[in-house]
Order: C-alpha cells, then structure tokens, then sequence
C-alpha cells in the first residue's frame, strides 16, 4: 500500500504543468482568475440582461439583474447593475 500511495504522488508530480485554463465543470478558468479572486458570473447575468432587454424580454431581464445583483462582488459594478436594473423596472411598470 506505502508503494501505491508513492507511486501515485511521484506520477501527480511528474504531469507535466501545462499554460492552458484549467476546466471546471465543464466551463473554463480565464486565466488570471485564482481561488480568491475566481470569475465573476455577474457578468455573464448582466449580459445576458442587457440582451433580454434588447429583445424587449423586460421580466426576464429583470431577473438576470437580480441574478446578477446577487452573485456580484464588485461595488462599482454594482451600482451599473442596479442602475440598469431599475429602468427596466420602470419600463415594466409603464407597460402595465
């Protein structure tokens, strides 16, 4: 069992470190990103707000902010987010 458990150690430490993004689940690192600081999914929701919106999909939109709102970490994009956010809730409540 010791021989396993080395020989395993000794085959993780020889694996070649390559430059690419790592892959989690599925969706790749960018680099630059490490544990402290990973991706920020905000952005992704924001995104795909910003195209909701576009499409005139003001509920949807809606709720991609809020999304976005709730998994942001990063103030000033916060303030956009919210700002963006609450002109679709005004266009919403004109609609009705």
């Amino acid at each position: 069992m010791p021989k396993f458990i080395f020989l395993s150690l000794l085959a993780i430490l020889l694996l070649p470190a390559t430059g690419k993004a790592e892959i989690i689940g599925g969706a790749p690192i960018p680099p630059g990103a490490t544990a402290s600081r990973g991706y920020d999914v905000s952005l992704d929701y924001l995104r795909q707000a910003r195209e909701y919106r576009d499409q005139g999909r003001y509920e949807l939109s809606r709720q991609a902010y809020a999304q976005a709102i709730s998994t942001c970490r990063n103030a000033a994009n916060l303030d956009i987010i919210k700002r963006e956010m609450a002109g679709v809730e005004l266009l919403i409540r004109t609609m009705r």
